[in-house]
């Protein structure tokens, strides 16, 4: 079987050949690190950078949970990136903490809580 055939076959069979822009695409418009120096664990925060490709990354990979979930589980550390980005034509405002947690909203209907699990850990190990 020729190359270009069974590439053809692969992708037949494979979500991951699907077009990197669609209706889920995730434009990160802004985004700014925020850390608050008065908590004695501040320094965990020096090793904490995102860039854009990282925070579209994270939504892409981290899971939704309701509230009950997040509260129990999620770690808020005193160091985030935040800002902006824009999914399915519409724009959210996002911060993500060190150690995982995540909210999106935008100021209306949307208010969701993220989790960054398995494979989004393996895929952003410096939230950890």
């Amino acid at each position: 079987m020729k190359a270009g055939v069974m590439a053809a076959l692969l992708c037949t069979t494979l979500a991951a050949c699907a077009p990197v822009r669609g209706d889920d695409a995730i434009e990160v418009v802004s985004l700014q690190r925020q850390v608050d120096n008065v908590h004695a664990d501040a320094d965990i925060c020096r090793a904490l950078t995102l860039s854009r490709d990282q925070v579209a990354r994270y939504f892409a990979l981290a899971e939704v949970v309701d509230p009950a979930t997040f509260d129990a589980e999620a770690i808020i550390m005193p160091c985030s990136y935040r800002g902006t980005l824009r999914r399915g034509g519409k724009l959210y405002q996002w911060e993500i903490f060190a150690g995982g947690a995540a909210y999106l909203y935008d100021g209306a209907a949307t208010n969701q809580r993220y989790l960054c699990r398995e494979p989004c850990l393996a895929a952003l190990p410096g939230l950890r």
